[in-house]
């Protein structure tokens, strides 16, 4: 049941939770506060990563879990001796596309922040406006750069990722 209801928050497109989430955020004092915007993505983000996480789980055999018990080892040795390791092909995916979709989030790290500090990038680069072009291009590729760095690093991990969701 939990996780249907936690799902069926994909089910609308973000867009629609925008001036409802803006008018809780003005009414408890989170408009333009880094607590707000973590907020926010996070739970943006949970209902892809649940569903992600909880296919790859649901896939594991039962028998993996019983063995390790039988060999002495608790529920929270079996998490994190077996079942992380496992699950590091889904865990790159998820963080992977979590991370690109808030980097590059334009329109709510504009709505919701006003303050320079406070803002993400690319709200920031947006408004930078069209006035001068190489300063805007080099912000774009300054912008780009930690989402194309953390792809080569969990590269390897992220296309195992991609085949064994394909199965």
């Amino acid at each position: 049941f939990w996780f249907l209801f936690i799902y069926s928050g994909t089910i609308f497109p973000f867009q629609i939770y925008l001036i409802p989430i803006y008018r809780g955020y003005s009414e408890l004092g989170l408009y333009d506060t880094r607590i707000g915007m973590i907020l926010f993505y996070t739970a943006i983000c949970i209902p892809f990563s649940m569903f992600v996480l909880r296919n790859f789980f649901m896939g594991i055999s039962k028998e993996i879990c019983e063995s390790a018990k039988v060999d002495g080892a608790g529920d929270f040795m079996v998490l994190i001796k077996i079942f992380l390791p496992m699950a590091k092909a889904p865990l790159s995916i998820v963080f992977l596309s979590q991370f690109t979709w808030c980097w590059n989030d334009l329109m709510f790290g504009l709505t919701f922040t006003n303050s320079p500090e406070i803002r993400t990038a690319m709200s920031a680069v947006s408004l930078l406006g069209k006035a001068n072009v190489p300063s805007l291009m080099l912000a774009c590729i300054l912008v780009s750069l930690p989402t194309i760095l953390l792809f080569i690093f969990l590269q390897k991990n992220f296309e195992a990722g991609l085949v064994y969701q394909s199965k």
